[in-house]
């Protein structure tokens, strides 16, 4: 027979499955990708995906600065693709923006 669910709580072999199944995100440890809010832009609106990869944000709080603006403005045509793309039926701008997504951890 199996594991009880606190022996494998304890031993650490919880997994993905028993988690959904029996409830109990809350043991161990749930990551999430750095880039969470990009993606969920992105899926939303696929150049507002675009712009935030372009934004040169160094501080706490994304201010508007003349780095900022110039970074956007030397990818304007990265924007604009993604955009266009949008206005075809959303799906080939949802392809093009998720594609430039980096994975990091």
């Amino acid at each position: 027979m199996g594991k009880s669910k606190n022996e494998k709580i304890d031993a650490d072999d919880w997994t993905l499955f028993d988690r959904f199944l029996y409830g109990g995100l809350g043991y161990g440890n749930f990551c999430l990708p750095t880039n969470i809010f990009r993606i969920i832009a992105t899926v939303i609106f696929p150049p507002l995906g675009t712009l935030i990869k372009h934004l040169k944000i160094d501080t706490d709080f994304p201010w508007i600065t003349g780095e900022t603006i110039m970074s956007i403005i030397e990818n304007i045509d990265d924007i604009i693709y993604t955009t266009i793309l949008t206005a075809l039926f959303y799906i080939p701008g949802l392809i093009y923006a998720l594609s430039d997504l980096e994975c990091s951890v």
